[in-house]
Parts: structure tokens; sequence; C-alpha cells
């Protein structure tokens, strides 16, 4: 379905996609990916692997990815006691934000069912019990306790996202994590993330271990992903120019190094939107709202690696702010005729 209020200067940013291309499982090894190169100066196009990444990058090139943890975030939830869930309305519920203590920004599915002040328990353990809300427009959940990574272990599952039409398993609690989640120095600064910053995914320790053998360089930010990542745009979004709220934190060696590498690649879209976050706010942390689409100029930064995003979504306008919208809507259409697998478990590309 098209959306009617997408400007036409940004129609050309669209692709049909045959729903068979959606990749529900990763590469494996996740290396052994699909790796498609742009180059903007020579308008080139070449198709190669992940793990021959360092054919393109050179000694003193940085790669700054974003370490967030992805939290096993989505939980299904029960109007009264998870003892009587066998015929009981079960809700779907991505947390998204930490508001309070006990309060959470939640995605739900069949809100539109539960009345104000509904009490919800959780399907896997009824020991943890919320209180539904609505307001603004937003839908929050009270806990009867403080809510933290752990407990979020305990009720629910990684939020692998729902193009993919599975259940999450246990394969996806270390496939859907970020290969990056343990490297920041700063680890009281990552509140966590409700999706993966898939372009991660790719990356091998053999990978990792050659590419900074080689002289290119790693330095972390992070930027926790929630609904201003993954959320449908909507007229507001472009009249604004803003998206949702996210935190983003730039460590001190990062910025260092931001102002003196030679070549800076982006590793995936939220590690891009944070380094666009700080240059926009001239902060190295706080909530971003910045809604990057193509007539932005990106200076800041060489190279993007990523994934191919969905159409007709941020992502893809942040994407077609640093690619030049003709050229990569030209790589998309090559990427499908050679049958490149999409979205967040699919191949990647490289854009210099």
């Amino acid at each position: 379905m098209r959306i009617d209020f997408w400007p036409n200067k940004f129609r050309n940013l669209d692709f049909e996609l045959p729903p068979e291309l959606i990749a529900t499982e990763p590469a494996a090894p996740a290396d052994s990916a699909r790796l498609l190169v742009v180059d903007r100066a020579q308008q080139s196009i070449t198709h190669d692997r992940f793990y021959n990444l360092a054919k393109y990058l050179s000694a003193g090139d940085t790669i700054f990815y974003n370490a967030t943890r992805v939290e096993e975030r989505r939980v299904y939830l029960v109007r009264g006691s998870a003892e009587s869930s066998a015929s009981a309305a079960v809700f779907e519920s991505v947390f998204l934000k930490q508001v309070s203590t006990k309060k959470w920004q939640v995605l739900m599915r069949n809100s539109r069912r539960l009345k104000e002040n509904a009490r919800l328990v959780a399907l896997k353990d009824a020991r943890y019990t919320f209180t539904f809300e609505r307001a603004g427009g937003q839908i929050f959940l009270t806990a009867s306790q403080s809510i933290a990574i752990t407990d979020f272990a305990r009720i629910g599952e990684m939020p692998i996202p729902p193009y993919m039409r599975r259940a999450a398993t246990e394969r996806d609690n270390t496939q859907y994590q970020n290969f990056f989640s343990e490297e920041m120095e700063q680890k009281n600064k990552i509140e966590g993330s409700a999706a993966s910053p898939t372009a991660a995914l790719h990356f091998t320790t053999a990978l990792y271990d050659k590419l900074f053998t080689s002289g290119v360089e790693f330095h972390p930010v992070c930027l926790d992903i929630g609904y201003g990542t993954f959320a449908p745009l909507t007229a507001e979004n472009f009249a604004e120019g803003k998206l949702h709220a996210e935190h983003y934190f730039i460590p001190p060696t990062t910025a260092e190094k931001l102002d003196n590498a030679p070549r800076k690649i982006a590793l995936g879209t939220t590690a891009l939107r944070a380094l666009l976050s700080r240059q926009h706010y001239g902060a190295d942390e706080g909530e971003t709202t910045i809604f990057v689409k193509p007539g932005d100029a990106i200076a800041s930064v060489e190279g993007l690696i990523t994934n191919f995003h969905l159409p007709q979504s941020s992502l893809l306008l942040l994407v077609g702010a640093f690619c030049e919208p003709t050229l990569l809507m030209r790589a998309y259409k090559e990427a499908i005729q050679m049958r490149y697998r999409f979205y967040s478990y699919g191949d990647a590309m490289l854009i210099i």
C-alpha cells in the first residue's frame, strides 16, 4: 500500500519487493552475506561478499559502530492471571522506551480492546503485572515493579521484525543481538534497544580481527533504537521535520576521533543518525528527533555500511541523503534482479 501524503520529490525512493526476498534467517556464517558496493564518484556497482569488506577499506579508515544492546522486549500479556490464559486474549507488546522507574511507552496489538487502567499480566510469569494507559495518542504500561534487562529475559523474547512472520527462537537471542553490544566502555550510557542495528549482524570475530590487523580502526557510538527508527512515517513527520525521540551518546574518545579520522565509515543507519545528531545539536549526548532526507547535507561521513531498507521508510530516506537517489534506486533494482536478501537478516551494502 502506498502512502498518499508521500512528497512527490521522494517518489523515486520506492520499489516493489518480491516477498520471497525478505530474509527470515541470517546468512551462515554471518559474514558470508552478499555485499553490494556502490561507488558514488564512479557511479559504479560491484557485487561481492561481506567477508571481503577489507578490499574496499584502507589503513586509517575508521568504522563508527552502534554499541547499543538489544533487549528481549517483546512481551505477551493477558488480562487477569496467566493461569487463565488458555482462552484469554493475548496482547503482544513491544516495550519501546522507559518513561519513569516503572512506566514504559509500548507498541501493542489489539489495544483497542482494552479499557483505561486495565490490569495485565505477563504470559510467561504472572508475578509481573501492568496497568494500561492511553495518553497523547500513545500507549503506556506501568509495571508493579521496575523492569530491567534481566526481567525482560524472564518475560519477553527478542523483538525480531513482524515481516519475518515467525516467532522468535533461542537462535535469535544470539543471531539478532548486536555484534558490538559489549564493546563500549561507558555501558551505563546504554539504555537498550527494541530493535537491532542490523548492519552489525554481518560481522564475525574473524572479519573484525582481519580489519583491525589491516589498520582499520573501530570506535563506538550509541543510539538506543526505539520508535523513531522503525515507526511508519506520517504526514506530521514531514510537516514538522522530526521523528520520535531516541537517546544517543558519543564517547569522548569517539568525539576526538571524529575530528581527525581521514575517512569515516558509519556502520549502519543508526550509527549514522547518532553522528549526525552530534553535528546537528552540538552535543555528545541527548535525545534526537532529526529526520534526514535527500537534499540534506551529510559532509561529515565518507562511507556507509547498511542493509536494504523498507520502501517509504525513514531509513531509506536517510540513505537517500547519503547516496544520490537515482544511483541508490539503481542499486536496489539490481539487487532485486540478482536476488539479494532484504531487510534485517538480509544482505548488505557498502556506499563509498
